[in-house]
């Protein structure tokens, strides 16, 4: 009996956060993960996007966000899960500030704020926004940025 690859899960929705403090910006990195990513999450049914980057982004540094807003859309295809199938997933990026950026603190995430010039010494994922943030490619402009198979 011939089986064949699991198909990717999804569409998921997920809502992120560029977080910015003095000219850096917050980084999160999973207790189980050799990666950083963007604070932020899934948005569980019946969630609102807004609600979900809210719950995710407190979560994840104990601290509320006092601003947000819009800036891009990301079309992430065969994103890896650490724990299971790839991944189908549309990611909602939002500028983000936090009340209190000072206080931001985890036990079980490790936070870190790094300058647009030190993007580039660490593993950041998913590739697709790591690229787009270390050439400073992030405009108003091209909110959407569709998946291009290469």
């Amino acid at each position: 009996m011939m089986t064949s690859p699991s198909p990717a899960l999804g569409p998921l929705v997920g809502a992120y956060g560029l977080v910015g403090h003095n000219e850096h910006l917050l980084l999160i990195r999973d207790q189980d993960a050799s990666a950083f990513r963007l604070p932020g999450g899934q948005v569980r049914p019946g969630e609102s996007i807004e609600d979900a980057l809210r719950r995710s982004v407190r979560a994840q540094t104990n601290v509320d966000l006092a601003y947000l807003d819009f800036c891009a859309a990301v079309e992430l295809r065969d994103h890896t899960s650490p724990t299971g199938p790839a991944l189908y997933e549309l990611a909602l990026l939002f500028d983000v500030t936090l009340t209190g950026p000072d206080a931001a603190r985890s036990s079980e995430h490790e936070l870190r704020w790094l300058a647009q010039s030190d993007l580039h010494q660490i593993e950041l994922r998913p590739a697709v926004i790591a690229e787009r943030l270390r050439n400073d490619a992030l405009t108003v402009e091209r909110p959407w940025w569709p998946h291009r198979s290469s």
